[in-house]
């Protein structure tokens, strides 16, 4: 490994070291249970039942990743490719309070980035994320009453030349959310939960920030042979400076855009009994969005995503393919026809294990972005390999 490869990797393993313990996730947000599970196991439900009466304290969990990789557009241009080595870091920590069934308090912290060798004007890409979480459940009733403070910050380069803009450059943003929400259990198999979110987003470098407000609505199910999830969400979003735009992209006015996105999603997960199967993950998702302008950005979007883990001696292996449809209603290209992009997603991710707290890995990805204009075809390919890590 070069001294360039080995001190960006020092450097990125300290960065994260000191986000983890003193900073605020691919927007994660995880319910009571699938945390409780994480930390403690299936008995998790009798574990805190039982420590009830005890002081209450904080319980806590590490995990990470140290590895090096290549990737052939990393910037992910249509035209130029620039491909580079990397080295890769990520950190995640849990810290959950425990001492009262009544009350259920985390925080969650998520740190992950790239050094890469051959481009020097966008040397790292990095993601940080910050949850915290608390929540109230009085004993006997089926409603709990929480919320969320999230925290986000994104950096990442990009190609944008068929913007006209330079031909790359590295789009920065900090986001914060404030989410409150009430959920109620019907039975041990159907939970709703009704929830609220009100966002700020800081873009650096672009003149993007804008402001959302948000409601969705989950609807949470289990069953003998599989659980679901089905959940609706309608958000508006005021941007500062992004002026009105036409169907055909000219500007309408320099008044400030807004938009209306509509939502819907059917989550489906199947664990296996099988020597070789694990579990399956399956999700299909429908959004649609308005401007308050020209219709230059509304769109209908249908996705699909799925994943399946295997497992068999030593290793362990996870298999996702994700496919997106974009069509725009106004936006028109030079031949007549509406604006559409394709996109997809395949990647793999192998570990074996080395002891009972580490793991050696191997990753790859594809994305690959299809469209009616040649502009905003691409596609970028990942490989890595390194090891991960619990505490």
């Amino acid at each position: 490994m070069s001294k360039f490869l080995l001190g960006h990797c020092i450097l990125i393993f300290s960065f994260f070291f000191t986000s983890v313990l003193w900073a605020d996730d691919q927007n994660n947000s995880f319910s009571d249970e699938e945390l409780r599970k994480m930390l403690f196991g299936d008995n998790s439900s009798d574990n805190l039942n039982e420590n009830k009466t005890r002081k209450a304290h904080w319980i806590s969990s590490y995990s990470g990743e140290t590895g090096a990789g290549y990737s052939d557009n990393p910037l992910y241009g249509p035209f130029i490719h620039q491909e580079a080595a990397y080295v890769e870091s990520s950190l995640e920590a849990f810290f959950l309070r425990e001492g009262d069934s009544e009350y259920f308090t985390y925080l969650y912290l998520f740190g992950e980035g790239k050094a890469f060798d051959a481009l020097p004007e966008h040397k790292t890409s990095t993601i940080i994320l910050g949850q915290f979480e608390h929540a109230y459940t009085p004993d006997g009733s089926a409603q709990s009453y929480g919320f969320r403070l999230r925290q986000v910050y994104y950096d990442q380069g990009f190609d944008f030349s068929e913007l006209g803009l330079p031909n790359s450059m590295n789009v920065r943003s900090n986001k914060s959310e404030f989410i409150p929400y009430l959920s109620k259990k019907f039975s041990e198999q159907l939970k709703i939960t009704i929830q609220l979110a009100k966002g700020l987003e800081d873009f650096k470098v672009i003149t993007d920030d804008n402001s959302d407000t948000g409601i969705s609505l989950s609807l949470d199910g289990s069953t003998d042979y599989l659980d679901w999830k089905l959940e609706s969400e309608f958000t508006e979003k005021k941007y500062k400076e992004r002026p009105k735009r036409n169907g055909d992209g000219s500007l309408l006015s320099t008044e400030s855009l807004h938009t209306k996105r509509m939502g819907l999603s059917l989550k489906l997960k199947k664990d296996f009994e099988l020597p070789l199967f694990n579990s399956s993950n399956a999700k299909i998702q429908w959004t649609a969005l308005k401007d308050n302008a020209g219709g230059y950005y509304d769109f209908k979007k249908i996705a699909f995503s799925l994943e399946q883990e295997f497992e068999f001696s030593k290793y362990k292996i996870d298999l996702n393919i994700g496919a997106t449809e974009t069509v725009y209603d106004e936006r028109m290209i030079s031949t007549g026809s509406r604006f559409e992009r394709q996109s997809m997603l395949l990647g793999t991710t192998c570990t074996r294990a080395v002891n009972e707290q580490i793991d050696a890995y191997f990753k790859w990805s594809r994305e690959e972005d299809f469209s009616n204009v040649r502009d905003y075809e691409y596609h970028a390919n990942f490989w890595s390999i390194g090891i991960a890590w619990d505490l």
